[in-house]
């Protein structure tokens, strides 16, 4: 699945309603600005709807009804509340959206240069998990995406190409494969880990990728884990 002419690549699945995506990516940049060979890997962000057709609803009902009881949603929320604080990140579950992203993913697969998706993909995190922003309004994600300097041009792309919705749909049956849910991270098409893992293990994974590089014949499998991340 490498797309470029870099040394590695590091595919990221994740969903923007996903609890834990946010704490897993921020815990991999950390980890890779570690990397010694970090500006010879080509990080890819992949697509992955939790909520595919469901009409949008708040995280905290959407939590409830998942896992069974007003307790259990309390204490998965206490939790990602702490992890994420403990990683420099505001979760606000009172005002986050739980629902399908289609038009999220595919504004971010209209992106062409590095910097702004990466821009975009951060700030559709921060402004639904912090801001309580609408990832389901086109004209809130349209707000979004200009503010991380997407263009006119790129966000009416997003709007109206077949082709960015089939890749977005691509990326969701080539995760299905692997049998895992998000956040998801598969490093040079070689192993997977999935779940918010520590810095510490995506670095030690960065590195196992680095010395499988040249190992064509090995294939690894990772870790697997569902919507509530990987669990203590």
């Amino acid at each position: 699945m490498q797309t470029s002419s870099k040394k590695y690549a590091v595919d990221i699945w994740s969903d923007y309603v996903c609890p834990w995506c946010w704490i897993a990516k921020r815990r991999f940049e950390k980890a890779l600005e570690q990397f010694p060979e970090k500006n010879d890997v080509q990080v890819n962000f992949r697509a992955y709807r939790l909520a595919a057709n469901h009409t949008p609803e708040p995280m905290v009902a959407a939590l409830k009804r998942k896992l069974g009881n007003p307790h259990s949603a309390d204490a998965m929320m206490d939790t990602v509340r702490k992890s994420g604080q403990g990683d420099g990140l505001d979760y606000r579950f009172d005002t986050m959206q739980f629902g399908d992203t289609t038009d999220a993913h595919v504004l971010v697969k209209a992106v062409e240069g590095v910097d702004i998706k990466k821009c975009l993909v951060e700030a559709l995190y921060a402004q639904s998990t912090t801001h309580g922003q609408s990832l389901f309004d086109r004209d809130s994600l349209t707000a979004i995406a200009k503010t991380a300097g997407m263009s006119d041009e790129a966000i009416q792309l997003a709007w109206s190409s077949p082709r960015l919705r089939a890749q977005m749909i691509e990326d969701e049956q080539f995760a299905a494969q692997l049998g895992s849910g998000v956040p998801m991270f598969v490093f040079n098409n070689r192993f997977s880990m999935s779940g918010a893992q520590p810095e510490l293990a995506f670095l030690e994974a960065l590195e196992q990728m680095r010395v499988t590089s040249t190992r064509e014949e090995e294939v690894f499998t990772g870790q697997v884990c569902g919507i509530d991340g990987c669990k203590t």
